[in-house]
């Protein structure tokens, strides 16, 4: 049996009013955790500790089947375009079992005393420390990555997600790494199918551009890594930069 996560739609409905950018200041390994590969970062979030967070993610991110669908809505009068997205991530609980007792915290930070909400970074080495290095959010410098969505090199593919942070600082976060998955998984998938709706004006039909669009995803994935994260103060947004090995990623549904 496999354990799968339920990512549902990509748009998460907020819960309440809280303050925006809970915190203004990150440790070094938040913001550049590419440069921290021996750590793995975990999040208090759907009601889960940090630590199982973080444990059934780097279980994720190692090895796991993506299964699922993209929705997109385009209207061709006002141009808009809508998605809806819902995708599982599957992988063995065994191997989330193995790992208990074996994760230790690094260092960790509370992201709000009003949701209780706090990030933090564990190790497979009990003896792992991190140098205490903080970073003004509003001082970190706008990364060149932030104005891209997906691209590529000769060894991996990357991804940028993006969400508001208007909500739960750590729903934001997670919402926009795992947009940042999915970013490669759409633009690399190939079974698409478009669905044009017809419009009735009294008794006649008129053809309407409005179309509908399925993006059908498979993949199995391996060793994700989260490389940067940006909080954007200005636009009020939090950004994700993720990359996946080209032999990592494995679907006949590919370009």
């Amino acid at each position: 049996m496999r354990k799968h996560i339920w990512v549902g739609s990509i748009l998460l409905l907020l819960s309440g009013i809280f303050p925006l950018f809970a915190t203004n200041i990150y440790p070094d390994w938040f913001i550049h955790p590419g440069t921290y590969p021996q750590l793995i970062t975990g999040y208090t979030y759907n009601g889960m500790s940090a630590q199982d967070d973080a444990l059934n993610m780097y279980c994720a991110f190692k090895e796991c089947i993506v299964v699922g669908t993209l929705e997109i809505f385009e209207e061709n009068e006002s141009d808009e375009l809508l998605k809806n997205s819902n995708y599982f991530y599957y992988f063995s609980p065994d191997s989330v079992e193995a790992l208990e007792g074996k994760f230790y915290e690094a260092d960790a930070f509370d992201v709000s005393t009003f949701t209780h909400d706090r990030i933090a970074a564990f190790s497979f080495d009990s003896t792992q420390t991190v140098s205490t290095l903080w970073m003004n959010a509003e001082e970190i410098e706008r990364p060149s990555w932030v104005d891209k969505t997906f691209f590529r090199d000769q060894n991996f593919y990357y991804g940028v997600g993006m969400y508001t942070a208007l909500g739960r600082e750590n729903d934001g976060w997670k919402t926009a790494e795992e947009q940042a998955i999915f970013t490669i998984l759409t633009a690399l998938a190939v079974e698409v199918h478009h669905l044009k709706i017809d419009v009735r004006t009294g008794d006649a039909f008129t053809q309407s551009m409005d179309q509908i669009s399925f993006l059908k995803i498979k993949y199995l994935l391996r060793n994700i890594q989260v490389l940067e994260r940006y909080p954007d103060r200005q636009n009020k947004l939090y950004y994700v930069l993720v990359r996946i090995p080209r032999n990592g990623l494995v679907s006949p549904l590919m370009k």
